[in-house]
């Protein structure tokens, strides 16, 4: 087994990045055919039915779930126990799982809500970069039209009961599954291949927003992907930005929960600048405060010491590229 992991583990980064890709998308695929299996209970009428439903996006919203479950506990938290498997979760820093302090899991929080003004104006920006009336941008708004579809057919929810469910798929469950292979699998690798911390949080979180397929929105989901590989390197723990990554995906499914159908039909995208109100310019204002402070707070509080030393040559003999902050 140590010879396998030792030719993984020396096999170039660009190789490990193509393996793991081929990983993550057999688990996808896996995931796809669990899920329908789930749905249907073995049923083949019912397979059948659930098939069809699925090329034509009238999937119900409980079989929605089912299939997005799988796909995160398969396709993104299974491929990355897969890969780890191959190369060994200590040429991985064993994916950060020490405990963090209460005060990196608070500044994950702040950090979280305080970048939704980012969020916001950048995704207009991402919008117009992509050139209206472009055939690009016409694909890229048929799949965020479809994406936007399927979201609001999940949120459409009228209990508290029924809003748990939801918040397990869309919250708990991307949260640890995708901070799972993004922050604590890819890049790892990523940082080992570059030698430098930066490139590696910012690579990994372009993979990380372009795996969504959501290109109105990738600017803004890269932000926040490179925010959350920051809180890991500077806490030395996956868990803040697993919390940050739930905090930022749970708001959504409570704001659909307490404001109903009219914040479904209006909420989900931004608004025209034009048609905020003082409270509004109020929100943007304390939420920018709080993430310069948070941000500050990160950098002077935190340290890249311990992420460094457990992606260390000396922590696996095999690498061999010097890394830096």
């Amino acid at each position: 087994m140590s010879f396998v992991r030792h030719a993984f583990q020396t096999m170039h980064p660009a190789a490990q990045i193509v393996m793991l890709a081929c990983i993550v998308l057999t688990f996808m695929a896996l995931a796809a055919g669990v899920g329908i299996v789930w749905v249907s209970n073995g049923d083949m009428a019912e397979l059948q039915r659930l098939m069809e439903a699925s090329q034509t996006g009238k999937l119900s919203r409980d079989a929605m779930l089912a299939m997005n479950n799988a796909n995160q506990l398969l396709a993104f938290f299974g491929a990355s126990w897969a890969f780890a498997a191959l190369v060994g979760t200590r040429y991985l820093g064993r994916f950060f799982l020490g405990a963090p302090t209460l005060n990196m899991l608070l500044l994950a929080v702040v950090v979280a809500l305080g970048m939704s003004p980012i969020l916001d104006f950048t995704y207009r920006l991402n919008e117009w970069v992509l050139v209206p009336g472009s055939d690009f941008h016409s694909w890229a708004g048929a799949l965020e039209a479809q994406a936007m579809a399927i979201t609001k057919s999940i949120l459409a929810f009228e209990s508290t009961a029924a809003m748990l469910p939801v918040l397990v798929s869309v919250a708990f469950l991307p949260a640890l599954c995708e901070e799972w292979l993004f922050r604590g699998t890819l890049q790892p690798i990523l940082v080992r291949a570059t030698g430098n911390i930066h490139v590696g949080i910012w690579v990994s979180a372009a993979l990380f927003s372009a795996i969504h397929m959501q290109f109105f929105g990738f600017v803004p989901r890269m932000l926040l992907g490179a925010g959350f590989g920051y809180l890991v390197v500077y806490s030395g723990s996956l868990w803040p930005a697993v919390v940050g990554h739930f905090v930022n995906n749970a708001g959504v499914v409570v704001a659909a929960g307490w404001m109903g159908m009219e914040w479904l039909e209006e909420g989900l995208e931004p608004q025209p600048l034009s048609t905020w109100e003082a409270s509004d310019w109020g929100y943007a204002v304390i939420a920018l405060v709080a993430l310069g402070w948070a941000l500050r707070r990160l950098t002077s509080t935190g340290s890249a010491t311990a992420y460094l030393a457990a992606l260390s040559p000396e922590a696996t003999p095999s690498a061999q590229t010097p890394l830096q902050s």
